[in-house]
């Protein structure tokens, strides 16, 4: 358990971590005179200047203690954004999870000049970094309760806690996505993405309904079931709503669907061996989705209701699989003839899509591990962005820059679309080219949209999951875009 306390100055520990701004050393006289001992002058003897992320360590004696003072370089001032600061308070955390030292506590010290708003996300870095999926080694890593003590005096108690309150809340949401999508795939089948659904839904104001078998094949939501038939481990389909009391007229009614395909074969399109591995991550939307439940449960924001749906299957080349040359007629009544049966995730999709223009939302935004082509686009970092509508893109633009996650604008191009024409049903789920396969993607989800109906893409293919460790976050699940979703849904 990580706790985040501000302190004053006089009760640094001997643990502390300086964030410090490039060529801003004289800042740290304050430092020096509250330790009783100086070591300004070692960090220009060492080079040290503050470039992003450019780290140093001092060893000193002060106070009979032995002291560890832990400079990490912020850059220049004008540069630092949302996403550097959450990357460099994440680094201190982690760095701690990875750490063969056992230590208990620390401190930071915060430049006086950092401003309020980047404070917020620091704390957010603070929580993000101390994650680690350790659950099947039995050598753990290092996350025994750890206890940070901030110095901050640009900040009133008021905010600083509202700050920490906020960031912990948020936290409860993005590892619970996190660990959802790191678990193993024979754990996290469909029933079991369910379950946890209906353990958010004894939160306050939030409800959960799941459709088995039974109520599929009644709804004629033969887009998920007819994906998942093929597996041992039936579909499911939830269907999660956040409403709080006292709704005003003022309420917004936003959809957010997630891509819940717990684990991607590819069915009878079988993927090589290779590309198998980390399919588990395939429901990467869902577990946003219910990440952000989970966040709505503890901050209980007003004025909005919001519903959360999931097409949860399982993508295997059973007897029963579904196949190429299939059609297929889901809830919306529209046919897709089957080229590839590995691209399923749109295929159920589909179902969803159509479900919520039934709710008659104002706004709907669907996230998906959908394409390779657009981690091919923007590589590891980055989502991929469509939408039918300006002002929704922008909110969801705004939303991700002032969280630190990057999502980028990808067409609509109507010039794409006659690659998923079909000529026996209404529309292919794999387009004739393999140019351009994340729009063609998007375009397939976007012909079910209702036209009146705002709605956005999010192609997370890239950022959801990374392998390796990038020195400032556990690897595996990131938790991609469940902060950016709780921030767009506080501008709606």
């Amino acid at each position: 358990m990580l706790s985040v306390n501000k302190i004053n100055l006089s009760k640094l520990g001997v643990d502390i971590y300086v964030p410090l701004f490039d060529g801003d050393l004289n800042s740290l006289k304050k430092l020096e005179s509250n330790l009783g001992i100086q070591f300004i002058g070692k960090l220009k003897s060492n080079g040290f200047k503050g470039n992003y992320m450019e780290k140093t360590n001092l060893d000193i004696l002060a106070n009979k203690k032995n002291i560890s003072l832990n400079f990490i370089g912020l850059g220049k001032k004008n540069d630092l954004d949302e996403e550097k600061i959450f990357k460099i308070f994440s680094f201190i955390t982690y760095s701690r999870i990875k750490s063969k030292k056992k230590l208990k506590s620390s401190s930071i010290f915060y430049p006086e000049s950092l401003d309020r708003d980047l404070f917020n996300l620091s704390i957010e870095g603070l929580y993000n970094g101390f994650y680690s999926f350790d659950k099947y080694k039995t050598k753990k890593d290092n996350t025994s309760a750890y206890k940070i003590s901030v110095n901050a005096n640009f900040v009133n108690e008021k905010y600083f806690k509202s700050a920490v309150t906020n960031a912990k809340s948020i936290y409860s949401g993005v590892n619970l996505t996190r660990e959802l999508i790191n678990e193993q795939p024979q754990i996290l089948v469909p029933a079991a993405l369910a379950s946890h659904a209906k353990q958010i839904a004894k939160g306050k104001n939030i409800k959960c309904t799941v459709y088995g078998k039974k109520q599929i094949l009644a709804k004629k939501m033969l887009g998920i079931w007819d994906v998942g038939k093929g597996s041992v481990n039936e579909p499911k389909f939830i269907h999660l709503v956040y409403k709080p009391r006292n709704n005003s007229k003022k309420t917004k009614k936003i959809a957010l669907i997630g891509k819940g395909v717990t684990y991607d074969t590819g069915g009878l399109s079988l993927k090589p061996a290779d590309y198998m591995l980390t399919m588990k991550m395939d429901m990467g939307g869902a577990g946003c989705v219910l990440g952000v439940f989970k966040a709505l449960e503890k901050l209980q924001p007003k004025n909005i209701e919001v519903h959360g749906l999931i097409p949860a299957v399982e993508n295997m080349p059973g007897p029963n699989a579904y196949k190429p040359d299939d059609i297929v007629r889901g809830l919306s009544g529209k046919t897709i003839e089957v080229i590839n049966t590995d691209a399923e995730g749109r295929v159920v999709l589909s179902d969803a899509i159509e479900f919520a223009n039934r709710l008659k939302v104002d706004e709907m935004v669907d996230l998906a591990t959908l394409t390779g082509a657009c981690l091919v686009a923007l590589g590891n970092y980055t989502a991929g962005l469509f939408s039918n509508n300006l002002k929704l893109r922008d909110k969801l633009i705004k939303a991700s820059k002032s969280v630190g996650e990057k999502m980028w604008e990808l067409p609509l191009d109507e010039e794409l679309r006659p690659d998923i024409d079909s000529q026996i049903a209404d529309v292919k789920n794999s387009a004739s080219t393999r140019y351009g396969g994340a729009t063609t993607a998007a375009m397939f989800l976007e012909f079910f949209v209702d036209k009146n109906i705002p709605w956005s893409h999010i192609d997370i293919a890239g950022p959801a999951y990374i392998e390796k460790n990038r020195g400032w976050c556990a690897p595996g699940s990131t938790g991609f875009a469940v902060r950016s979703l709780i921030k767009y849904l506080n501008l709606s």
